[in-house]
């Protein structure tokens, strides 16, 4: 059988048929159990020389390679301390000439389909599961060791074989990023998430030594907002601590960053508060006070406050953003116009998120991922937000305003005369605050008309034109606003995918989880009349009551990464049977509830307060 690829000319040395090799294997499962051992045991002696010799490492090589990491028999345990240790070394010292090989037989080999032959897809997923078995079966070696030992669970304790896994997985990471074979959470890795110490992962991460945070894509979003959270208290702490040490010594220096609003004017007195603050200063744990109000604020008044504040900011009639109807999301209001004004408030808008963030608050805003994509690439050092102008896909467009995608997508695969039918130029127009301007999308692009030949520079001079240039003053402002806060922390271990998690939760909404967590007190618990009625009457709502009371337990109708089931939430009797509503200490999530009489009156008083949950008293 040959392994040649046909699409190839057959005397490339490069040409791989994956389809031949799976067949291959499959036809090996006929032959006795001695047979594949026999054969298993030799790729492994041959590997395991190779292993330590890089140098003997040549691209022909790499065919031989990725055949031995496509055998079936590595799924089974023998193999893979041995076999697979052997292969993920050689896939990561080999050359860049090799890895290139490698990559092209993953993303551009053509398996065909059917009778039992995997997808591309199915390889990359195959040799992905078989690198995470491989670091599993290693972590639980070591904790084991470390158990026993005594010692704690650190980073350093893991040894050169899963070092070698991680930098193979990286590897087939960064073939992934290119070719979107299988979904970024399948890097994830549960063992080496369990295995971790947050605080010495990070501090090994921020010396430059080894250390998992080197490797964000086996860490889950959750492990990673646990890391920034830490973080944060830890930074926090130190600026609490300076500020008391400087009192005793120079002078009073305010611990905390403190915002005083009122209730009418919170976006101008939160401009005027924030606009002048150094990144030192918003390091500092945040407390807001409302003029007039006894409110404390322990975490629950500034959670009203984000939400109050954006919910004004995001508002189409304040004219910074426009939502989209049918996508209903949010996306920035294009303004050629330079009005000072207007980008202070769009770096505090980038402020507030990045004070979200660093404070744990989740808030409900509605922005598409391209927004987070260039936030991350804004955030990385080398980045160049150009490089994002070659990577914008209709596929970003119809996220945010599907009709217009659709519009440009029926253009590219127009079948008659694009010059007749559109009669248009290179130049577009679009209104701001009821004034109509023009832009060329190309030099001189009023004269340039639009043909069959040109429309898909078209299409991509478009996007670059709505991803980028109509918005660059106003981005760029949200961007430096929110790096003032978040650049140079645990933030940059984040995709963008995952920073959206991050400031907005997540989508599930599961009470059963919440009911399984919560804690009660004063007298209150899991068998209670009171509770049982509670929990049969939340579990009837609809989503948005849901969410009405998430809001007046917690501040935020937004669920926390890794669902309701990570959420601290308490029960707490708050006096006997009364026709007072329920109250709440959103900084504790904490509910108080009477020990009502009946379950009709309990869904009433609880229906009617959530209902009027804005503004804090004294809770």
């Amino acid at each position: 059988m040959s392994f040649a690829d046909p699409t190839m000319d057959p005397k490339n040395p490069l040409s791989l048929q994956l389809s031949d090799v799976q067949q291959a294997y499959w036809l090996l499962r006929e032959c006795p159990p001695e047979a594949q051992i026999l054969i298993a045991s030799a790729a492994e002696r041959i590997m395991s020389s190779v292993s330590v010799r890089p140098d003997l490492v040549t691209p022909r090589l790499m065919k031989g390679i990725l055949i031995i990491f496509m055998y079936p028999i590595l799924k089974e345990k023998p193999w893979q301390s041995s076999l697979v240790a052997n292969l993920c070394q050689i896939v990561w010292r080999c050359s860049s000439a090799c890895q290139r090989v490698f990559k092209y037989y993953l993303v551009t080999a053509r398996p065909s389909l059917g009778n039992g032959v995997a997808s591309l897809e199915e390889t990359m997923a195959w040799l992905v599961w078989l690198v995470h078995r491989f670091i599993n079966t290693r972590v639980e070696i070591i904790e084991g060791y470390v158990t026993r030992a005594g010692l704690s669970c650190s980073t350093s304790n893991l040894d050169e074989s899963v070092i070698s896994a991680l930098q193979c997985l990286y590897f087939f990471y960064h073939v992934n990023q290119e070719a979107k074979l299988i979904k970024y959470t399948e890097f994830y890795n549960e063992s080496l998430n369990g295995f971790i110490d947050f605080m010495d992962d990070f501090k090994r991460f921020r010396e430059r030594t080894f250390s998992l945070c080197n490797f964000p894509f086996v860490l889950t979003v959750a492990t990673k907002a646990n890391i920034l959270k830490l973080e944060s208290s830890v930074l926090m702490r130190e600026k609490l601590q300076f500020a008391f040490f400087r009192a005793l010594f120079v002078g009073v220096n305010p611990p905390y960053l403190l915002l005083t609003i009122r209730r009418d004017f919170i976006i101008e007195d939160a401009l005027v508060q924030l606009q002048d603050k150094s990144h030192e200063d918003l390091k500092k744990q945040l407390k807001v006070k409302f003029v007039n109000e006894e409110g404390i604020d322990e975490g629950g008044v500034q959670k009203e406050f984000f939400q109050l504040a954006m919910r004004e900011l995001i508002d189409p009639k304040y004219g910074m953003f426009k939502t989209n109807e049918e996508s209903r999301l949010c996306w920035f209001a294009q303004n050629p116009l330079d009005d000072q004004l207007s980008l202070d408030e769009y770096n505090m808008v980038g402020r507030l998120i990045g004070l979200a963030i660093y404070n744990g608050i989740i808030l409900d805003i509605h922005f598409p991922l391209a927004l987070y994509k260039k936030l991350a690439m804004a955030a990385d050092a080398q980045g160049d937000l150009r490089k994002l102008d070659e990577l914008w896909e209709l596929d970003d467009l119809w996220e945010i305003d599907p009709t217009l995608a659709r519009g440009l997508s029926q253009l590219e695969s127009f079948e008659g005369d694009v010059l007749e039918a559109y009669d248009r130029t290179f130049q577009v127009e679009f209104e701001s605050f009821g004034q109509t301007f023009q832009h060329d999308l190309v030099s001189d692009g009023a004269n340039i008309l639009l043909t069959n030949a040109n429309r898909k520079e078209f299409v991509k001079e478009y996007l670059k034109f709505y991803f980028t240039s109509s918005i660059a003053k106003q981005f760029n402002a949200f961007s430096e606003g929110f790096h003032l806060v978040t650049l140079g922390s645990a933030i940059q271990l984040f995709r963008p995918e995952e920073v959206e998690q991050l400031i907005c939760g997540s989508p599930d909404l599961d009470f059963n989880a919440l009911e399984q967590i919560t804690q009660y007190e004063g007298g209150f618990h899991s068998k209670s009349r009171i509770i049982r009625w509670f929990w049969e009457t939340v579990h009837a709502y609809e989503e948005k009551d849901k969410k009405r009371l998430l809001f007046f337990t917690t501040g935020s109708d937004r669920v926390p990464i890794g669902g309701l089931g990570q959420l601290s939430f308490t029960i707490s009797k708050n006096g006997p049977d009364s026709m007072r509503l329920p109250t709440s200490h959103t900084c504790y999530n904490t509910l108080m509830l009477c020990a009502y009489s009946s379950k009709e009156r309990l869904q009433e008083r609880l229906m009617t307060a959530i209902g009027n949950a804005e503004g804090f008293g004294l809770m």
